[in-house]
């Protein structure tokens, strides 16, 4: 008896300690953007875009997201850039705004 409570024990130790590290891991990260994961700024951002063929481009922060629309190719197009990674958030479908 002694051995299942032992043996039940420490697989809910080998739970407990995978469910903390699917908590805390990082979040999947989005293509990157501007290289070097890294902090960027607005002007980056900007600068990139523009140098991409975008035009007309309007930024706005969004917490820690910069959120850029723009027109390239004759389509008006919108992306959200992670402000501490340079990289770009997965994109969401949801139109409910």
């Amino acid at each position: 008896m002694d051995r299942r409570w032992i043996l039940a024990g420490g697989g809910l130790l080998l739970l407990g300690i995978t469910g903390v590290a699917v908590v805390t891991a990082e979040p999947s990260k989005g293509p990157a953007f501007i290289a070097g994961d890294q902090p960027v700024s607005e002007d980056q951002v900007r600068q990139k875009l523009q140098s991409d063929g975008w035009s007309n481009v309007q930024i706005v922060r969004d917490g820690r997201y910069f959120e850029a629309i723009g027109s390239k190719n004759g389509q008006t197009t919108k992306v959200a850039v992670d402000a501490q990674t340079g990289r770009l958030r997965a994109a969401d479908d949801d139109d409910d705004d």
